[in-house]
């Protein structure tokens, strides 16, 4: 008897997103020369905005350089710094704006803001609160904390945080910040409520066309979706994450052309965008351009070694090409990444099952079905291998664990009435193979092994 020995694909999501964000004037000069310290100082905080931080310093830098008492710049230039992984600048900036003028709230905000990303978040906490008695209406304060919040799993005080950053400053970027926080409720009505909020604020606002958009996606509304990312991309031409977004849409359509197009604009816009290379990777894959598809998944894992999706996507390639062996480093690395979620055991043992090395198979299989019992593919899959090492009693009760889960299972009905076959229960093959035929009338398997039975 023969079973299929098929890996499944999964959906690859690898949809950018914005990220909490803080509402600035836009400058269009990126030249100093006319501007007062003040609008120099606003153009480093847009720098910072846009991560670009070096040019954020170089900002602040003309600024100290002319105004070298202003406590606040030093913060700014402390930000960037830290971003910029000069830690050492970042609190010598800090420690000269205490200097300067210690009631400053800044210097706590951008210290919680630090003490956050180093994951001290007691640390942070306690910043963000000194801030905030210093300054009631801190809004960015409130933002930050709220975002700490969030991760914390806090979402109740998370929302309360931004909710009051709404109150206090009813602008596209508090409400899209809002927002956010309520997709991890998951509370989507808000988020779409707090969405369409910003754009009537701002309609130019690109994030909140992003991260609407990404509603829509994901609830396959993708025409929706299309048009948000258009908007944005609009308002916003250099927006990485509208190009990555809008070529995901085009992915799932089909129109490849379109697709890459986008693909290579993000690149050109930052060659560091490994979701970029990511969903390139995919257009290679499915044009057969396997080469190219390769050394994007290559790129997209250097880039971002932690991103699970480059390292699926890499496997699926190589088995698709032939040299299946090869796929399973790469998911042992999600193993390593992820040891509590069952696909990359799964997709192991369909290797194994490939390469005819059935205990290996059974193995990775039986692990799967540990991590994720519910998981109807996986069960299958478990059953696929006992069959082949003639465990026949434990594939049918597989088998038939896999149709719980998933009653309309056809291959589960097929497969199982083969290993019936194989014992000699005629009978219950017989059944099996005429619930295939009613669930899938031209499934001619079905129709050839039950004139075997005759």
């Amino acid at each position: 008897m023969r079973i299929s020995k098929k890996l499944k694909k999964i959906t690859i999501p690898f949809i950018a997103f914005s990220i909490l964000t803080s509402s600035s004037a836009v400058f269009a000069e990126e030249d100093f020369s006319g501007l007062t310290d003040s609008q120099i100082y606003e153009l480093g905080n847009q720098f910072v905005d846009k991560h670009d931080f070096n040019k954020a310093v170089e900002a602040y830098n003309h600024v100290i350089n002319t105004n070298s008492g202003w406590a606040v710049v030093y913060t700014g230039r402390a930000r960037a710094n830290y971003m910029l992984g000069n830690k050492e600048e970042a609190e010598k900036d800090l420690s000269i704006a205490a200097s300067l003028d210690s009631n400053l709230p800044d210097i706590y905000c951008v210290r919680g803001n630090i003490l956050y990303l180093e994951n001290d978040y007691q640390g942070a906490e306690q910043a963000f609160n000194k801030a905030l008695q210093m300054k009631p209406d801190y809004v960015e304060a409130y933002t930050l904390r709220g975002k700490l919040y969030s991760d914390m799993g806090r979402i109740p005080d998370a929302v309360s945080d931004l909710t009051k950053a709404c109150t206090i400053q009813p602008s596209a970027a508090t409400y899209v910040n809002r927002a956010i926080i309520y997709e991890k409720v998951p509370d989507i009505s808000s988020a779409n409520i707090d969405y369409n909020k910003a754009i009537e604020l701002d309609p130019t606002y690109a994030p909140a066309y992003i991260n609407r958009g990404m509603i829509c996606y994901y609830q396959g509304k993708f025409k929706a979706a299309l048009s948000d990312y258009d908007m944005a991309i609009k308002y916003d031409p250099d927006n990485v994450n509208g190009y990555i977004n809008r070529g995901s849409v085009y992915l799932v359509d089909e129109e490849y052309d379109k697709a890459l197009s986008d693909f290579n604009k993000a690149i050109e816009l930052d060659p560091n965008a490994a979701m970029a290379y990511n969903g390139r990777g995919l257009i290679n894959q499915k044009t057969s351009r396997y080469s190219d598809a390769l050394k994007d998944y290559d790129q997209c894992i250097k880039l971002a070694p932690k991103y699970e999706f480059g390292y699926q996507n890499r496997a699926l390639l190589l088995k698709e090409i032939g040299v299946p062996e090869k796929a399973l480093p790469d998911l042992d690395k999600l193993i390593e990444l992820f040891p509590k979620d069952g696909y990359a055991y799964s997709a192991k043992g369909c290797i194994y099952l490939e390469l005819k090395q059935y205990d290996n198979a059974l193995q990775q299989f039986t692990k799967a079905v540990e991590l994720n019992p519910d998981k109807a593919d996986y069960v299958f899959n478990k059953a696929v291998a006992e069959s082949y090492l003639k465990q026949n009693q434990a594939a049918v009760d597989d088998f038939t664990a896999t149709i719980k889960i998933n009653d309309s299972y056809v291959d589960a009905y097929l497969y199982r009435g083969m290993v019936y076959a194989d014992m000699g229960m005629k009978h219950e093959a017989s059944r099996d193979f005429d619930k295939v035929i009613i669930l899938d009338p031209n499934n001619k398997k079905a129709q050839q092994e039950l004139k075997k039975l005759k």
